[in-house]
């Protein structure tokens, strides 16, 4: 059984880094957890200096790139007090926090590097809210895909809640759906599902969709390509199941056909699911269509779990130049 030993959840301050850092305290919690918090602050590119000279490779005199100036004593003091307050003001009851602030320009490789330095078991970042994102949006959710893809250990996204419902993470889990494939992402993911649902006593949906070419449908009998299609699914569909969690497991196999995506985010509202586990990069949910991930991710009310993709590259200049802070609840 998977263990999350070490938890990673980045901040901007904003709401819904908020309620990731709920999810992220109720995790470390419910597993024994250390947890680290990390706030990124997003330096400029670096610049040419016209001032300067240089060669690039191609033999053209080119200007000297000049990196941005590190903060202040001060500034660096005024940021962590921020932090500090921040996350005072949630609940950390029987979590011992690490706080960390860092500066690099992106957050996406500041959040990998420190992720692979700690050794991490699970990301926790909060997901943009609404279906298209503003160029103002925290910048927290504008990353969390980018780091979906690429971490090297499970990433979780934590959205904002579905009308009229608390933030799952704080009421527990009860019920998870596990969108699937028949590939080795899919099949990971699976087991990771069965393994938490085990864990909390929870309800496990395991969901399929069958897409169906619109092209194949006219110019075959529609009823016939259906059926041809449908029928080797939902063989594979139980066989997978059963190979991977034993005929023993309680779960309830679901068998759609439509548009992935919209299919997935229907059966997680209509479960009222607490979370989503999919696999690396979301490739199992619909190979193809690069945009499934983020179009889930942009539009879920209810946490997502991607298991880990391929291990990040750590640059030792990001990590090094981390202030940390050990906060004792």
């Amino acid at each position: 059984m998977r263990e999350f030993t070490r938890i990673l959840c980045a901040v901007d301050y904003s709401e819904g880094s908020g309620r990731a850092l709920d999810c992220a305290l109720w995790w470390a919690r419910w597993h024994g957890a250390g947890l680290s918090v990390l706030h990124v602050h997003e330096q400029a590119e670096p610049a040419p200096d016209s001032g300067g000279t240089g060669v690039d490779p191609i033999g053209t005199p080119a200007p000297p790139v000049v990196p941005p100036a590190p903060l202040s004593p001060e500034e660096r003091d005024a940021m962590v007090e921020a932090l500090e307050a921040f996350v005072a003001g949630h609940r950390t009851e029987g979590v011992q926090v690490e706080l960390l602030l860092e500066e690099a320009p992106r957050v996406t490789d500041a959040v990998l590097a420190r992720a692979d330095a700690l050794a991490c078991d699970l990301i926790v970042m909060g997901i943009s809210e609404g279906p298209s994102a503003p160029d103002d949006q925290p910048v927290v959710g504008r990353e969390t895909t980018d780091v979906m893809r690429a971490a090297g250990c499970a990433v979780l996204g934590v959205p904002a809640p579905a009308p009229g419902r608390v933030n799952p993470c704080l009421a527990g889990l009860h019920r998870i759906v596990c969108p699937v494939s028949f590939s080795e992402t899919s099949r990971q993911a699976l087991v990771l599902a069965g393994e938490l649902a085990a864990r909390a006593t929870a309800h496990l949906a395991v969901v399929h969709v069958v897409e169906l070419s619109e092209v194949a449908a006219s110019a075959y009998d529609f009823d016939a390509y259906r059926e041809a299609r449908i029928e080797p699914a939902r063989l594979q569909i139980t066989t997978l199941v059963s190979d991977t969690l034993g005929d023993s497991a309680a779960v309830e196999e679901i068998l759609m056909t439509g548009v992935a995506d919209k299919e997935i985010l229907k059966t997680a509202l209509d479960q009222e699911a607490d979370l989503l586990v999919l696999g690396a990069g979301g490739a199992q949910v619909s190979p193809g269509t690069g945009g499934t991930l983020e179009k889930i991710a942009r539009e879920a009310s209810c946490p997502i779990l991607v298991t880990g993709a391929v291990p990040s590259s750590a640059r030792p200049d990001q990590v090094e130049a981390a202030r940390t802070i050990v906060a004792t609840p």
